[in-house]
């Protein structure tokens, strides 16, 4: 089970805040000794990324029975936390507060932020807390509110931006709850929705590219349901690229390419292409539909970190290209960086 660094610090930091959260007579520094030693027993458990996610998001600190020295949880295979389900609506949330949002509930992790689960105290109705801890490029979250505020909306099934909010240095994005994700659709038998729900994320696409914005990490749990037969709603905009908005690190004909997530990364950026447009994002939405037809991801992306596995599994799939097929990336590619080049061999 492979972890990266900075994932297993953010872990850290959040099992702290729940330490410290959960018992106010615990310091800073003894809660952070507790969630480091916690972490690592996570971390040694865990069978796989997904599951040491599962288990962190799932973590609640016992609450302390009396002035005694804390002891260290102790986590086996038997009692490691399961991962949290969905609740209904009416169920009673309890945990963290974020200004006026009382009551949050942790309900998923993700590489750059946490998503926690609260009710509007004016409306009632359920909101999503996007709590930011990354801001490494390309993560962008003040970025994210922008496109969100300008995209967002029923109309262009693009996740709409309530408001944000800035507390104890987080960035806070405010938007609507939705329960469901498209993974959690496909994971079923095939459903006769698909072809509606598909119609609509093409509608999104259609109406994000023409606004000059490359969303750069289009994958089944990026798309939001508000029920298995929809509507869905295309949202985290944390790594797009948007034609008018200010990148600091990037150009035009000079993007980052550690863009996408697994089996859905675009062969062009695998090969070092810096001047990729929109057919990116259009390359991973095939993906997804023909996940969802086939029941199985479309490639193997490897173990984390390493590109070969998934560069070998589309040559297998599709036909190892040439510069007849695919001259601009090819001819890029092979001439500037020396990574590929399709006469050798």
């Amino acid at each position: 089970m492979v972890v990266s660094i900075s994932a297993r610090f953010q872990a850290t930091q959040r099992l702290s805040a729940k330490i410290e959260h959960s018992n106010v007579n615990i310091s800073s520094a003894d809660a952070l000794v507790l969630a480091k030693a916690i972490e690592k027993d996570f971390a040694k458990l865990a069978t796989s990324e997904d599951h040491y996610n599962s288990l962190v998001a799932a973590f609640e600190p016992e609450e302390p029975q009396s002035d005694a020295p804390q002891e260290l949880p102790a986590v086996t295979g038997n009692s490691a936390p399961k991962p949290p389900q969905l609740e209904a609506a009416g169920d009673e949330l309890t945990h963290i507060s974020f200004g006026r949002y009382r009551n949050c509930k942790e309900h998923s992790i993700g590489g750059s932020s946490t998503i926690f689960k609260s009710r509007d105290p004016v409306t009632k109705e359920l909101v999503a807390l996007k709590v930011n801890s990354t801001w490494v490029q390309p993560h962008d979250a003040y970025r994210e509110s922008r496109l969100l505020k300008r995209l967002g909306g029923d109309e262009t099934h693009i996740l709409t931006l309530l408001e944000t909010e800035t507390l104890r240095g987080e960035f806070i994005l405010v938007l609507p709850y939705y329960p469901l994700t498209l993974g959690d659709v496909m994971v079923k038998e095939r459903s006769s929705h698909l072809p509606r729900i598909f119609k609509q994320v093409a509608k999104a696409l259609s109406f994000v590219h023409a606004n000059g914005v490359i969303h750069r990490d289009i994958k089944p749990g990026n798309i939001l349901l508000k029920s298995e037969e929809g509507p869905a709603y295309l949202c985290d905009f944390g790594t797009a690229w948007a034609l008018n908005d200010h990148h600091p690190d990037e150009t035009a004909d000079n993007k980052v390419i550690e863009i996408g997530t697994t089996c859905y990364r675009p062969p062009e950026t695998l090969f070092g292409y810096r001047e990729y447009g929109t057919e990116v994002d259009i390359w991973a939405f095939g993906c997804v539909i023909a996940e969802a037809e086939n029941g199985a991801p479309l490639f193997e992306p490897g173990e984390m970190g390493t590109d070969l596995r998934l560069i070998l599994s589309i040559f297998e799939s599709l036909g190892t290209p040439d510069l007849k097929t695919w001259p601009v990336r090819l001819s890029n590619t092979s001439s500037q960086s020396g990574e590929y080049d399709p006469n050798l061999g």
